[in-house]
């Protein structure tokens, strides 16, 4: 888990440093017109909406506490939290400007907080839902699905470039697996004990 979250910080590296390069801007337009016009994608762009997020991720915050796992409480909000702000100060920091067509979006393009902050909470919904209900894969596959709409829906929107969603995937990708191996250790400590 954690060569895999290692993996994917190079990679969102990669983006980072080179979304303004040939090959990048290539895929950027090849997304853009792939999905110009495509209508059934954007109505997914609620699925990484601040409000369904962060209203999302303080109704799994409040089943944590009802649980007594502070450990996750601290996690989501770690990612989900801090996530948010890491995102919101990469877009100051990068300052892409948005594809330039009509999306009624402010503020900087990469990296796609729908994307990166989707992946983070749904991720960890799955997680949670695999430790309290039922052990299954079905739930990692529902999670990707979901964090992938909310992606897409981006980039059918022209809110934003291919580049900037997969950089947002690969980033929370990262950062969820990284909590995920921590997690993951302390409970494995607790049930040794």
């Amino acid at each position: 888990m954690l060569w895999i979250s290692l993996v994917c910080l190079i990679l969102f590296a990669v983006l980072l440093f080179g979304f303004d390069s040939g090959w990048a801007s290539g895929i950027d337009r090849a997304m853009l017109d792939a999905f110009d016009g495509d209508s059934f994608f954007t109505h997914f762009s609620v699925l990484g909406s601040q409000a369904v997020l962060s209203g999302g991720a303080i109704l799994l915050i409040v089943f944590l506490f009802w649980k007594r796992n502070i450990a996750g409480m601290t996690a989501v909000l770690i990612g989900v939290g801090l996530g948010n702000v890491l995102n919101k100060a990469l877009k100051e920091w990068v300052a892409r400007e948005r594809p330039p067509f009509p999306h009624g979006e402010d503020g900087f393009s990469f990296v796609s907080g729908h994307a990166m902050i989707g992946l983070i909470f749904y991720l960890f919904v799955a997680y949670f839902l695999c430790l309290y209900v039922k052990k299954t894969m079905s739930f990692y596959v529902a999670a990707l699905l979901l964090a992938f709409l909310a992606g897409a829906s981006r980039v059918a929107g022209h809110a934003h470039y291919a580049t900037d969603v997969a950089a947002g995937w690969l980033l929370g990708g990262g950062i969820f697996l990284l909590i995920a191996f921590f997690l993951n250790k302390r409970l494995n400590r607790r049930l040794q004990a």
